[in-house]
């Protein structure tokens, strides 16, 4: 459980599991949403508030002013403080007038004292978001707005009564912390959907994020911009200069542009903005005030150059017989990216030969299901604008959220490909990315674009045999990836439609070897609607896929477990060995109560076809399902005596196959409160049904699973202090198979200064699973399908430590030892996989330990079958620490240092210190890198 401070709301997390038929809450919860939010005003983008109209406050309209600042410049004002209005009438826009900049521009060193600036219009009488919405802010803030040919400048001026408690947190830039901020958003396009949000802190630590759909958040997106900021006895100043090049907009003569602006005052935990907003809407950018008479702006082709130099040392263990081994590997690369403006509103992005190696390492976990884990993505070319290319086809969030059609970590993946036989193995972790490129941004016609394309080189296992003799094999072909991304808003960004369409293209001769299917493709079309004033939103889509390769692959694809062909009890499924395409088909539709009140409702219906299949590009656990989901909630957002907000919900939700077996039903409760001390909790308790699993047995029949029942809750210390703790906790239990589970994760979070916080997570689970899968051992009556019952311990400590000397200039550590060992026992056959009691579903077997395995006699005739030893000890530590540089605006230099260690025994028995010392007896890995780029914009 994350918590935030200032506009960090997370509103809620919701994951499912179809397969196991579960859907949960696992943090505080406030209604349906799809994502957990990033940051920045991530509270309004699924917000809900109380009951009532916008209550007023003593007026706030005297004007005062400061140094550099000119009483009579004209003020802009929005709503008076003591106006109230019906909470379904959306507020009036406000609007000020572009004015060029006469003479010099603004010189940005945070004095605002410029002659340039005393010909601006000031946008004042801030308006609250919360803590009390529609109130006025309890400080005064003034904003100025310049232009000219090459840049935007705006100019906050923070009054504050108490300018001893602003409070400054220096971070690295985009990290978000306890800090007083001012915001500014611009809808450059004014398209009332889309916008550029730029913020600083009053130490000067920038973040930056693009904003799309309204009300969500790329965060990934970087720009290259100016900022200076000052603290005085009057409160703090902010100076942005923000270059025409950085945002998209058309070549009209005159254009008017949407833009907002916002303050957070920290101690206070408040936010108020200048266009007034409402938590109970689901609206951002459309709420925008506007910019007006934008006039002759000059348009030139924007083209930056950021090339790149890496130089790396690797040393790791080995063993001094592999003739590939090296104790000590040192190499270096070159590349670059390439951004070029194709018109004003149109950007092509271009990398030859990228290099992530300053990007974080994967959290350590151990996979016992047969679906592959989802990892996020955290490589800056593809994290950066990565929301025009966002198509999620999942269900709730978690596991849910991750399923889409584009999955960029399928770009550079580890090769796919095995070896067999003996000898010694030389082979990349990773596939080399050769170049890429994505043109995204929107046409002077009101189409928004995105393509991408990808070409990814074949990569080759050095194998040297015993006998001396060498060669190779390939284990990744030579591939192509590509998606393009158009969609139409209509009725100012309340309605829209869309298009999507994937390919993916391998070399057909080594993919035919390795299995892999050689084409794929995916795409469809979807809409989106809001009606009723805004309160009411529709979306839905139609898809199809089409996989094609040789018999192999063909065949392996209707084996995966995403649909289980060869099913035996699955009649509307047949596995065709002789095939060479597959075709499937999805389709979705929701309808969401976004707004108008407390309440929230929401209903979604989802079909996906056996034959859907889009992961080559794309990610997607799995297909052949009907799945219905019904939601309604309650969220109180007016401070009351003891609570600042509180909220409670109700989900339920129900799921088939393509063959109307019943794989899902269920229900929670769940709920959440904000003390007003700033003390936060959140609970829930959730039911599962006894339905039908169609993947525990890994291609065998359906298993009739057993009833669950699971809960979460947390509780979350005042993050506005410099000592935080949270403590969270989930559970489940099966009593009819003596299943349970118990996971907790205590986190402390420590400012000792404010340049620098220690992050501090444990985190245990403890784990018994009747039911766990073992094997599928052949016998003379047919496969026998075995389980065990495992006892698994798994512990963890997360450490991080982010130290800022400058906003420029960072260090940040993370360190991770991880250790899961699970022990088997009371190992047993399926006997009725859809028997009405457990004990009709399973059998006992009686088995013994044979080398380095079991026997057992599963038909009763005497005759013993093997099968493995599934007990597993494993344990890995992963660190890095990197310093980074912004040398210069969009320059960085980067010095990074990374260690990993690993350990693994089939003793399944947990001993946390002994395990910890012989992880840390191992060797470790280490890689010690120095990477510079240098931004260049003729």
């Amino acid at each position: 459980m994350r918590h935030h401070i200032g506009l960090t709301r997370m509103i809620g997390r919701m994951t499912m599991d179809w397969q196991g038929g579960r859907i949960e809450r696992r943090t505080r919860g406030s209604g349906w949403t799809r994502r957990v939010l990033p940051p920045v005003l991530g509270m309004l983008a699924l917000g809900w508030a109380g009951a009532g109209p916008l209550s007023g406050a003593e007026p706030g309209t005297e004007k005062l002013s400061g140094e550099g600042w000119n009483e009579g410049a004209a003020q802009v004002d929005t709503l008076s403080s003591g106006e109230s209005r019906d909470s379904r009438t959306p507020p009036p826009v406000p609007a000020m007038n572009a004015v060029r900049v006469q003479g010099a521009p603004p010189v940005i060193d945070g004095n605002l004292n410029d002659p340039a600036w005393e010909y601006a219009p000031v946008a004042t009488d801030f308006v609250q978001v919360e803590p009390h919405e529609g109130r006025s802010a309890s400080e005064r803030t003034e904003v100025r707005v310049l232009y000219d040919d090459e840049a935007l400048y705006v100019a906050f001026r923070a009054w504050d009564s108490q300018p001893d408690s602003i409070v400054g947190q220096l971070t690295r830039r985009d990290q978000q912390s306890y800090s007083d901020r001012v915001h500014v958003m611009v809808d450059s396009y004014h398209d009332r959907r889309t916008a550029f949000h730029f913020a600083v802190n009053p130490v000067g630590v920038k973040l930056d994020l693009y904003r799309f759909n309204d009300s969500q958040e790329d965060t990934g997106w970087d720009a290259v911009w100016d900022v200076a900021t000052r603290v005085d006895d009057q409160g703090w100043t902010a100076e942005f200069r923000v270059p025409l090049s950085q945002l998209r907009f058309s070549s009209a003569p005159v254009q008017t542009w949407g833009i907002n602006f916002a303050r957070e005052i920290a101690r206070r935990n408040e936010l108020a903005v200048w266009a007034p907003l409402s938590p109970r809407d689901q609206s951002i950018v459309s709420r925008a005030g506007e910019l007006q008479g934008i006039r002759d702006l000059y348009t030139r082709r924007r083209i930056e150059v950021l090339p790149y130099s890496v130089a790396r040392a690797t040393r790791g263990p080995g063993d001094a017989a592999n003739p590939f081994f090296s104790s000590t590997d040192v190499g270096g690369e070159v590349g670059g990216d390439v951004k070029i403006g194709i018109t004003n509103n149109l950007t092509l992005d271009l990398t030859v030969n990228p290099d992530f190696g300053q990007v974080e390492a994967d959290p350590g976990q151990v996979n016992l299901t047969a679906f592959e884990t989802f990892l996020p993505e955290r490589r800056p070319f593809f994290t950066e604008g990565a929301s025009i290319f966002n198509f999620g086809i999942g269900v709730g969030d978690g596991d849910g959220s991750a399923e889409s059609l584009f999955y960029s970590r399928r770009v550079g993946r580890a090769p796919q490909g095995g070896v067999d036989g003996g000898g010694w193995v030389d082979r990349p972790s990773q596939t080399r990315i050769l170049a890429a490129g994505k043109l995204s941004g929107k046409t002077e016609s009101g189409w928004s674009v995105g393509a991408l394309s990808a070409l990814t080189g074949s990569e080759e296992a050095r194998i040297a045999h015993a006998d001396g003799t060498r060669d190779s094999r390939t284990i990744e072909p030579l591939a192509n990836y590509s998606l393009l991304r158009v969609q139409r808003d209509f009725r100012d960004g309340g309605s829209a439609v869309g298009l999507i369409g994937t390919g993916t293209f391998r070399d057909g001769g080594p993919s035919a070897e390795l299995g892999l299917r050689d084409q794929a493709f995916s795409g469809g079309v979807d809409l989106r609607h809001r009606f009723r004033d805004n309160t009411l939103e529709f979306k839905a889509y139609l898809l199809g896929s089409h996989v094609s390769g040789s018999e192999f692959a063909m065949e392996r694809t209707q084996r995966s477990p995403a649909r289980y062909y060869q099913r035996p009890d699955a009649e509307h499924l047949t596995l065709d060995p002789t095939a060479t395409s597959l075709f499937g088909w999805s389709a979705n539709m929701e309808l969401f109560k976004v707004g108008g009140g407390p309440w929230r409702y929401a209903s979604l219906t989802q079909i996906r076809s056996p034959g859907f299949e889009v992961n080559d590009l794309g990610f997607m656990p799995g297909a052949d399902h009907v799945n219905q989901v019904g939601f309604v909630g309650y969220r109180q957002t007016e401070p009351g005596r003891w609570l600042r907000n509180w909220g409670v919900n109700a989900n339920a939700w129900a799921a088939w196959t393509f063959g109307w077996e019943q794989t899902g039903l269920g229900g929670n409760v769940n709920g959440q409160f904000t003390l007003n001390n700033n003390w936060n909790g959140y609970g829930g308790v959730n039911v599962n049904a006894s339905t039908l699993n169609t993947t525990l047995l890994r291609g065998g029949p359906a298993f009739r699973t057993e009833r669950q029942w699971n809960g979460w809750n947390g509780l979350n210390s005042d993050g506005r202090r410099d000592l935080q703790v949270s403590m969270n906790t989930n559970w489940s239990v099966r009593p009819e198979s003596d299943s349970w589970s118990f996971n907790a994760s205590p986190n402390v979070r420590w400012r000792p200064s404010e340049r620098a916080t220690v992050r501090v997570g444990p985190f245990a689970n403890w784990r018994v699973e009747d039911r766990q899968w073992v094997d599928r051992v052949g016998t003379d009556n047919g496969p026998a399908y075995l389980f065990g019952r495992m006892d698994q311990t798994t512990f963890g400590l997360t450490t991080r430590l982010d130290l800022a000397l400058s906003p420029t200039l960072s260090l940040q550590f993370y360190g991770q030892p991880f250790m899961s060992a699970g022990s088997f026992g009371e190992f047993k056959q399926v006997n009725d996989p859809r028997g009405a009691s457990y004990a009709q579903r399973v059998a006992p077997v009686t088995a013994r330990r044979d080398g380095t395995g079991f026997v057992a006699d599963l038909n009763g005739n005497g005759a013993e079958e093997r099968f493995r030893n599934p007990d597993f000890n494993v344990a890995q530590f992963r660190s890095n620490a990197v310093l980074r540089w912004e040398y210069r605006p969009g320059s960085t230099l980067y010095a990074v240092w990374g260690q990993a260690r690993d350990h693994f025994s089939q003793d399944g028995d947990f001993r946390l210190g002994d395990g910890m010392g012989d992880l840390f007896s191992q060797e470790s890995e280490n890689v010690l890198m120095l990477k510079v780029s240098y931004w260049l914009s003729p």
